[in-house]
This record gives C-alpha cells, sequence and structure tokens, in this order.
C-alpha cells in the first residue's frame, strides 16, 4: 500500500466517523424532525464514500461535509415554512405535494452541493500544481 492510498484511507475513516457523529447529534436534537436527520444522513454517507477518498486536504473536506449539513438543515426548515405558510393561507392539506417534493427537492440540493464540493476539491488542487510550477 502507497502513502497516498493510506492518506485516502484516513481520510474516508475520519470522514465516516466526522459524517455519524454528525448525524447521530441531528438525530438527537429535538428540533431537527426526522425527515430533516434522514435526508441528512443519507447526505453524510454519500459525501463522505465519493468526497473523502479523493486528493485533497482533510480540513477543507471536513468544512465542506459541516457547511453541506448546515445547508440542508437551512434548506428543510425554509421549506418547512414554506409549507406550513402554504397550508395555513390556502387551508388545503399539501400532504401529497409534500411527500412527492420533500425527495426531489434534496436530491436537488444534495446533487449541487456535491459537485461544487467536487469543484472546490479540483480547483484546489490545481492551485496546488500552479504553485509546484
Amino acid at each position: 500500500m502507497t502513502a497516498q492510498n493510506g492518506s485516502r484511507i484516513n481520510h474516508l475513516i475520519l470522514g465516516f466517523s466526522v459524517g455519524t457523529i454528525t448525524s447521530y447529534i441531528l438525530w438527537s436534537l429535538p428540533a431537527v424532525n426526522s425527515e430533516s436527520a434522514l435526508m441528512l444522513t443519507f447526505f453524510n454517507l454519500f459525501f463522505t464514500f465519493t468526497i473523502f477518498p479523493l486528493n485533497g486536504s482533510l480540513k477543507r473536506k471536513t468544512f465542506l461535509l459541516l457547511i453541506g449539513n448546515f445547508l440542508g438543515l437551512l434548506w428543510n426548515w425554509v421549506f418547512s415554512l414554506l409549507v406550513y405558510g402554504v397550508t395555513d393561507s390556502f387551508e388545503v392539506s399539501f400532504n401529497a405535494s409534500h411527500m412527492i417534493l420533500i425527495p426531489l427537492l434534496n436530491l436537488a440540493w444534495i446533487v449541487t452541493f456535491w459537485s461544487v464540493s467536487l469543484s472546490v476539491l479540483v480547483s484546489s488542487k490545481d492551485r496546488m500544481a500552479e504553485v509546484t510550477i
């Protein structure tokens, strides 16, 4: 095993640990509903297993994971306010639309944040290459 592969495995293990701890904290907070906690647990696993094995600094990857969790909480909070507002204003049941929209909108922000994170990691790698040249 080369040093670079060992570093990637260490990053993956640390990323999985940070993702697990963050997910556990989210599940234990009473202010976070179960839909948000489940979606952020999925995000943590997906992000950890796709981003942490890549090249890049461990600090940057961990920071991106924590920023992603914060954005996910913010996104779900704003969306729940929207749902409550629509339900209260129009006095209609929004359950069917809510059940369909929540996974699609969560998927949209997860994929967007994941691709931006890949861009950040690649741009930092390119900057490092320019410095060494």
